[in-house]
C-alpha cells in the first residue's frame, strides 16, 4: 500500500512539472532551472534561441582581458550586455559567457576564469 502511495505521489509530481514546462501560445517562453541546478550555479534554461552573436573589433589592451558582449535573459526577453575590459589574472584564462543548446532548451553559461 505504501508503495502505491509513493508511486502516485511521484507520478503526480512528474505530471505537474511536465505540464508546467510546456510552451503555451501567447505566453513568454518557459524558463526553468534544470535538475541539479545547485551543481551548475548560474545555469538558466530558455526555450527560445538567443539572437546572433555580435563580433566586435577590439585592440589589445595590456593587463586586461576583453569580456565579450553577450545576451542576458531578463525573464521575458534577451537583453544585450556590452563588452567590458577586466583585469588579467595570472596563470588564468577567461572564458566568455555563452549559450549552449541542449535537448531541453538553451543553457546560459556565465563568464568565468579557469586556472592554467
Amino acid at each position: 500500500m505504501v508503495h502505491r502511495v509513493v508511486a502516485f505521489a511521484l507520478l503526480a509530481g512528474v505530471t505537474a512539472l511536465a505540464t508546467g514546462c510546456a510552451d503555451q501560445p501567447g505566453r513568454p517562453p518557459v524558463v526553468h532551472h534544470p535538475l541539479m541546478y545547485r551543481t551548475y550555479a548560474g545555469d538558466l534554461v530558455v526555450s527560445r534561441a538567443p539572437p546572433p552573436f555580435v563580433i566586435e573589433p577590439v585592440q589589445i589592451r595590456r593587463g586586461y582581458v576583453r569580456a565579450h558582449s553577450y545576451w542576458r535573459w531578463d525573464g521575458h526577453d534577451y537583453v544585450a550586455v556590452p563588452a567590458q575590459w577586466i583585469p588579467e589574472k595570472p596563470d588564468s584564462r577567461y572564458v566568455d559567457a555563452s549559450w549552449e543548446q541542449h535537448r531541453d532548451g538553451w543553457h546560459f553559461r556565465p563568464g568565468h576564469w579557469i586556472s592554467l
